[in-house]
Formats: C-alpha cells, structure tokens, sequence
C-alpha cells in the first residue's frame, strides 16, 4: 500500500460568516479532507481559527502554523480557499512569501490545480486575493449603509447594547436597573467625581456592569462618553443620527457639569 504523504491544515471563519453563510470549520475540514485523500495525502493537523477577521494578523492558529513551519515542522499545508487566509491582499502575498521562503509547499483545495511554481497559476491566486479583498471591502460597506438606515427609522443600529438599555425588537428600552446606575454615574461626574471615584461608589452601592463584575474607570468612561443617548436619547451611527426622546435616562439636575 502507498503511503501518504504528511500534511497539515489551516481554515479560519469570521463571526459573520458563521451567521450568514454557514462555512463553518467543519465543512472546511471536511473539504480540506476530502481534497487531501484524493492527492494521497493525509492531514496530520488543523490549525483553526474561529471568529476571526480576514485582516487580523495576529490570530492564534495562524500564529502556532507559522511558527511550526519556521521549525521545520511543517512541509506542506493545504487551505480551502485563499480568502481563508486573508482578505487583505497585501497580508495574503507577505504570507505567501514566507512560505515560499521557508520551503513550504502552499495547496488549496478549491485550486486543486494550482501549482505555485507556476506564473499563470500565481496570477490567478492573486485575482482571487483581490476579489477576497473588495468582497470584504463590499460587505462592510452594506452593514455600514444598513446600520445607517436603521437609525434613520429610530431603530437600534446592532452591535452591544449601551448600558441602561434592552433590546425590544428592532428598537431600543429602558432597562430601569441599569438606568439607575447610569443616573448615579452622570450625578456624581457633575459633582466633580472622577471616574475612578465613581466606580469605587457604584461597587459600594452594590452595583455591578451587565457581565456582573465590577466597575472600573474605563467602564465609567464609556457611560460618560454616551452623554447625547443619556441625555436626548440620540442614537447615531457614523455622522447619521436620530432622536427618540423617550430613551433619555437623566433629568436636567443629573447631567454632567451642572
């Protein structure tokens, strides 16, 4: 029987693409499996990277991959699809170099052709490097725009909730423990308070963040920082903004400097 020759693997999905589309880890493995077995080889490894960008450098499998091949350790790794490893075309050729640099074998499973001695088949990587690139640039551009258009029409734009607020549908509500807290903040801050004081006297008034631990000055900063949301209830996005008075949490007397 022939024996198969070592490879290693590398697959990544963002968060949003987990959501949307369902390319999930799983089904690149299976993917990369499939196209391993059928070029008599087998994957001795995985290195994974889940919820993480396209254009993150620093991701924790890429990391471990890179540094087992400057080891050694790894000759020949095998990725789904190109935009597996970047979404930034820049990042993808600087990586690429550094495999090549380090004599290692690059394949992808969607390329089941691609020879990366050859000119034709590196040109048309780097077209689909480019195509990764403006699809990302693309899809951040329709949140972006949609986000937008929510706020237009008063509704929460996504994201994390403001502190002192739930979600209720598509809008925004009044979370009345936590818009205690806010009020407290914005009182003592108009007092002169500073922002490590205030958090000190929010953990001694048995007030916890919405993740149940305690204040710190950051967290107090943060709340400050949201003043026209607190005070006029305005919800933007961008340069786009809108108002909905009912989600003003502070009476004239608890606004900061008065």
């Amino acid at each position: 029987m022939e024996r198969k020759k070592p490879a290693v693997a590398y697959c990544r999905v963002s968060t949003l693409e987990q959501k949307r589309r369902g390319y999930g880890i799983d089904i690149q493995i299976r993917d990369v499996t499939l196209f391993a077995e059928r070029h008599g080889l087998f994957v001795r490894r995985f290195y994974k990277d889940e919820a993480e960008s396209g254009v993150e450098e620093n991701r924790t499998g890429l990391r471990k991959l890179l540094r087992d091949c400057q080891l050694g350790r790894v000759r020949t790794v095998i990725i789904p699809s190109v935009d597996r490893l970047f979404r930034d075309v820049r990042l993808a050729e600087n990586l690429f170099y550094e495999f090549r640099k380090l004599g290692v074998e690059v394949l992808i499973a969607d390329m089941p052709a691609y020879n990366g001695n050859d000119r034709k088949d590196v040109m048309i990587r780097q077209i689909q490097e480019v195509i990764a690139e403006e699809n990302r640039k693309d899809i951040i551009e329709r949140l972006w725009k949609g986000r937008q258009e929510r706020v237009r029409k008063g509704q929460f734009p996504g994201g994390t909730v403001p502190y002192g607020y739930r979600r209720n549908g598509k809008k925004l509500a009044v979370e009345p423990n936590e818009a205690e807290a806010v009020r407290m903040i914005f009182e003592l801050a108009g007092s002169g308070k500073a922002g490590q004081q205030i958090a000190a006297r929010l953990n001694a008034s048995g007030f916890t963040r919405r993740n149940g631990k305690p204040w710190t000055r950051r967290q107090v900063n943060a709340v400050l920082a949201r003043r026209d949301l607190y005070r006029d209830g305005v919800i933007r996005y961008g340069e786009v903004g809108a108002r909905r008075p009912e989600l003003a949490l502070l009476q004239p007397s608890t606004e900061e400097g008065r």
